[in-house]
């Protein structure tokens, strides 16, 4: 009896001891779990930093895409409860950005909504274990399993260069909002970081810029005092939030080249009327543009992005296209007739300084490769952009 209670009480106490060590190892994986500094240069932007990491940089979804998915993702898991602490069916407001980046990056499967609650599992093949706190390839964490401050302290300025450190938004109206975030070239998706003062010890809130909707600046975010995961106005965040004074914000996706099409009349004796694509099986309608009345689609083509390629040397975008039997006979996003010709608009702008370059634009079939039209603009203010690439006939 006497050596029995001895093995248990050494039991016990090995049992004591390994759960303090696992506990103070959890810890230092929350504060610091894994070195994320920067091989050489900053990456401009969150979007080049998750692409070198994803091991196959050259078929890597597009930073469009990339950017569309994760404004999906915070409409996914809005409504979700807001909690404290552990995450596991619930979210904070570090844990909101991680798992709408954790989707979008597609390492995380088999993701329910509950109602206001949600449950997934991790894709464990693209995960590693640095002291007990599962991380993935990209080093985007678990809910609760990093800080904002964490994120901070190791991305803005360390890794990823900022749009802009520390700027004093108190008291910042609407108008205030929408200014600011146009003058240092914010786009949907950024990742906006708050705090209460000046310093750089501790950072109190994260969210994700939404854009600018209705005329009004949005975020998305997990909020503690609406409670739960919501969309909501800069303006009443920051009137609303005594403690939020100060914002960084770190980039998404660098800030793309704008470029318009519009219907040229000049050029043609017939109304024609085309309808716009994502993807070459036409199943994704963006717009469309008619040269005999105005549709309201042909708004949606007015602001085009055309983000870097793959070289960052130049800004290139591709649509698809096809023409209407008549400018009123389909609704956007029906389907494309069989016979009907498929063309490829390809857009790219070469810089020659940082606002200034040269677009040049080009029109081919898809099937039968033939060169149908296109021209080139020199000294094109690339950033501000402009209705300037011509839609004719192409009969």
């Amino acid at each position: 009896m006497f050596f029995r209670s001895i093995r248990n009480y050494a039991v016990k106490a090995i049992a004591l001891l390994f759960a303090t060590v696992l506990s103070a190892g959890v810890a230092g994986s929350y504060a610091r779990p894994v070195d994320v500094n920067a091989d050489e240069d900053l990456y401009p932007s969150l979007y080049d930093l998750f692409r070198e990491r994803s091991g196959d940089p050259e078929n890597f979804i597009s930073q469009e895409r990339f950017a569309g998915r994760v404004l999906g993702n915070c409409v996914l898991l809005n409504g979700i409860d807001y909690s404290y602490g552990a995450q596991s069916n619930t979210l904070g407001c570090d844990g909101f950005v991680s798992l709408v980046l954790r989707l979008s990056l597609d390492t995380v499967y088999d993701f329910e909504r509950d109602w206001d609650q949600y449950w997934c599992r991790y894709d464990y093949h693209e995960e590693h274990i640095v002291a007990a706190s599962h991380v993935d390839k990209y080093e985007i964490f678990r809910p609760g399993g990093t800080s904002v401050t964490w994120l901070y302290h190791n991305y803005v300025d360390e890794i990823v260069d900022s749009r802009i450190h520390k700027y004093p938004v108190e008291g910042m109206d609407n108008y205030d909002w929408i200014e600011f975030l146009d003058n240092i070239g914010a786009q949907p998706g950024d990742i906006l970081f708050w705090d209460e003062d000046a310093d750089n010890e501790f950072w109190s809130h994260i969210g994700i810029y939404a854009g600018v909707e209705d005329g009004e600046a949005m975020m998305w975010h997990a909020s503690s005092i609406k409670g739960y995961v919501c969309e909501q106005s800069l303006e009443e965040i920051t009137c609303d939030v005594g403690y939020l004074d100060y914002v960084s914000v770190l980039p998404l996706t660098v800030q793309p080249a704008r470029a318009g099409l519009y219907a040229d009349t000049a050029n043609s004796d017939k109304d024609f009327s085309y309808s716009f694509y994502r993807n070459p099986d036409c199943d994704y309608c963006i717009g469309r543009i008619s040269s005999s009345c105005t549709l309201s689609e042909q708004s949606n083509l007015d602001d085009l992005p055309l983000y870097p390629d793959f070289s960052g040397d130049a800004y290139e975008y591709t649509l698809y296209f096809t023409r209407d039997t008549s400018p009123f006979s389909i609704e956007a996003g029906d389907s494309v007739l069989a016979d009907q010709t498929v063309f490829k608009l390809v857009m790219r702008v070469e810089p020659d300084d940082d606002t200034k370059g040269t677009l040049k634009y080009a029109v081919y079939g898809v099937e039968d490769i033939r060169y149908y039209g296109g021209g080139e603009i020199r000294d094109y203010d690339y950033m501000s952009g402009g209705q300037v690439i011509p839609i004719t006939d192409y009969r």
